[in-house]
């Protein structure tokens, strides 16, 4: 366990960020008109968006104090956190290091906006904000929405709304528009700011996306290598040009994936360990042969379709070292029948 949570704890802090100082301008002009995006009210305080650039990211690593201390309280915390999200483990992760770094009394996660109702009547949840915390650093307070991303491109074309989840229902357009619109701007209005906690409303306020995860393009490998594919793919609008990227294909194209990795191993994961992959001492039995993968492909596809997920396939050049591993994903069923509809509909 110590392993893998070094290993993720690199990968949420250290890895590129996802979004660029775009991404709020961006967000706005791809909302579509299907999303409601709606507040309390007129915003009240200065809407203050502020990048989350690579290098404040690592810096809160730097400490060994901090990194330690975090590696200590995630390896007793993680396995009693029972939950298939992989986003409240990425959550758990960030909001452990703001402890460590600004001191419990400082940092509120998941914290809820509610409006009580003036007459009879229930009361209203808004939303909440992911973590509001007093930077004493800095003077200020900030509130973070965070956010593991997972896309799959499926067109060669810089709008959001061509990068679906694995699920197809979630789309970048739809969540990207609602952080940056909706969830980012509710701590400006004036219910979000009636529940800061004393004193922090006279401070000024800073809006971050803690954002990281992997694009995914496009490949047949069958026609060209990923590194001259990487060369021609239309990178989104706002996405930090340093962003993960990765691919995905289509299940013919398994037998040509094969000829460009022929010596690595085939691993799938579950969704938990979409981050880096296995941990070291699960890593030695999950070995198979090509020939063996391929055999029960088509059976594991289906039951990927069944619950709405294509498969993540891990490739390991070595099982000694978790590390040696590349990610990609396998369309199932389910998402090429969503792309054959989205074809017909252009």
């Amino acid at each position: 366990m110590k392993e893998l949570v070094e290993r993720e704890l690199d990968w949420i802090f250290q890895s590129p960020v996802f979004y660029s100082s775009q991404a709020p301008q961006q967000a706005a002009f791809e909302k579509p008109p299907r999303l409601s995006v709606s507040l309390p009210g007129p915003l009240v305080a200065e809407n203050i968006f502020e990048d989350l650039n690579q290098r404040e990211s690592s810096n809160f690593l730097l400490p060994r104090g901090v990194r330690n201390a975090a590696v200590s309280a995630l390896v007793d915390e993680l396995p009693h956190l029972h939950t298939g999200r992989l986003g409240l483990i990425f959550e758990k992760y960030i909001e452990t290091v703001l402890l460590l770094s600004f001191g419990n009394q400082n940092v509120r996660s998941r914290w809820p906006v509610r409006e009580k109702p003036s007459t009879h009547g229930k009361e209203k949840t808004w939303g909440e904000f992911d973590f509001l915390f007093l930077n004493s650093l800095k003077a200020r307070v900030e509130h973070w929405e965070c956010s593991i991303k997972f896309y799959l491109q499926i067109a060669d074309d810089p709008r959001w709304n061509v990068c679906w989840g694995p699920g197809v229902v979630d789309r970048l357009d739809l969540k990207g528009s609602k952080t940056f619109l909706q969830q980012l701007p509710l701590s400006s209005t004036q219910l979000g700011q009636q529940t800061f906690p004393e004193g922090w409303r006279e401070l000024p306020l800073v809006k971050k996306c803690f954002a990281k995860g992997t694009l995914f393009y496009f490949w047949n490998p069958a026609a060209t290598s990923f590194e001259e594919r990487l060369k021609t793919v239309v990178l989104p609008e706002a996405l930090s040009s340093e962003h993960q990227k990765s691919w995905w294909i289509r299940p013919e194209h398994v037998d040509a994936l094969e000829e460009h990795y022929p010596d690595s191993i085939p691993v799938i994961l579950p969704r938990r360990y979409w981050m880096t992959g296995l941990p070291a001492c699960e890593l030695a039995s999950a070995g198979q042969t090509w020939a063996e993968f391929k055999a029960g492909l088509g059976a594991r596809l289906h039951a990927a379709s069944e619950r709405k997920e294509c498969l993540f396939l891990a490739l390991y050049k070595n099982l000694q070292d978790p590390r040696s591993v590349q990610f990609g994903f396998i369309a199932a069923e389910h998402f090429l029948a969503a792309l054959a509809t989205h074809a017909k509909s252009l």
